[in-house]
């Protein structure tokens, strides 16, 4: 009877600390590949991870961020907790400035080139200069009575705290990047386990175009080391159960998402079909490491 009591406890108190991932040792590695995840957000499964919390909806501060993983990452970087990378160079570090500066491009490029405008046909006409036709300047100068009647309450300056302050802190619209995102992981089966684990490593933030005809870009790498404690603050919550709120730390750490392989060790993978196949020779390949 006491020892089951204390194997209630010790459960108890697991389920109470929340799921952490057990840290591997590099000499128990006696498998390892290195897997691209690809995760489509606007799949059923995987909506929760960039769902929005209504400011109204109270969660009693249980979770600081409250609007989805994308959202999150960039709010760590934005804050000072960590830095983002370079996605074609790791030793390139990016702060929030310059992923702002980076989804500005990716905005330009979608809106295209304006440099046509700065060719005088492409540019709106000037008024010709002729006193018979438009008068005299004389005639369109306002006295200091006219010009008070005509001036707007803009010209004091009275928008300049509001409106100048809503552009300068304005955030970036987050839609183009919440389609889909890349999970890097390592999986390793731990010979001392017996087990397959799956140990994330980076995230890829990816830019889709709404119009599907420019390719897709990634804006940055965020690395799991660096993200995963602002990730337990992060709210991932069940579509069908208000009880059910986990962090977004556990959702991964749990894999409470759905992916699709897109390459295995270095190797892409260029169909549905064959990132089925690669998935059940892991299954498999772990399977056979048992012996009866």
């Amino acid at each position: 009877m006491i020892k089951q009591v204390l194997i209630v406890s010790l459960l108890i108190g697991v389920v109470a600390a929340g799921y952490s991932q057990p840290s591997i040792r590099p000499e128990d590695h006696f498998w390892r590949k290195r897997i691209v995840n690809r995760i489509p957000l606007n799949e059923k499964m995987n909506k929760p991870l960039v769902f929005h919390e209504s400011a109204f909806y109270g969660n009693e501060g249980k979770f600081k961020e409250t609007d989805g993983l994308i959202a999150t990452l960039l709010n760590g970087v934005k804050a000072g907790k960590y830095v983002a990378y370079h996605p074609e160079n790791w030793e390139k570090i990016m702060n929030y400035e310059d992923l702002v500066a980076r989804m500005v491009e990716f905005d330009q490029a979608l809106m295209g080139s304006d440099e046509g405008f700065d060719d005088e046909s492409d540019s709106f006409e000037e008024p010709v200069n002729d006193e018979d036709e438009w008068g005299s300047s004389e005639e369109w100068t306002l006295g200091e009575e006219e010009a008070e009647e005509w001036a707007t309450p803009f010209d004091e300056g009275d928008a300049s705290e509001g409106q100048g302050e809503y552009f300068d802190n304005e955030e970036p619209d987050l839609a183009q990047y919440e389609e889909v995102i890349h999970l890097v992981e390592d999986w390793i089966f731990d010979k001392t386990r017996s087990d397959m684990l799956q140990v994330p490593s980076f995230f890829e933030v990816i830019w889709t175009d709404p119009t599907g005809s420019l390719p897709e870009k990634v804006l940055a790498r965020f690395a799991w080391k660096d993200v995963k404690e602002q990730l337990d603050i992060a709210q991932w919550k069940s579509r069908y159960n208000d009880a059910e709120a986990r962090s977004l730390r556990e959702a991964f750490e749990l894999r409470l998402f759905h992916s699709i392989m897109i390459n295995v060790g270095g190797q892409p993978i260029r169909s549905l079909q064959e990132a089925e196949r690669r998935r059940q020779e892991i299954i498999e390949f772990e399977h056979h490491l048992w012996s009866y």
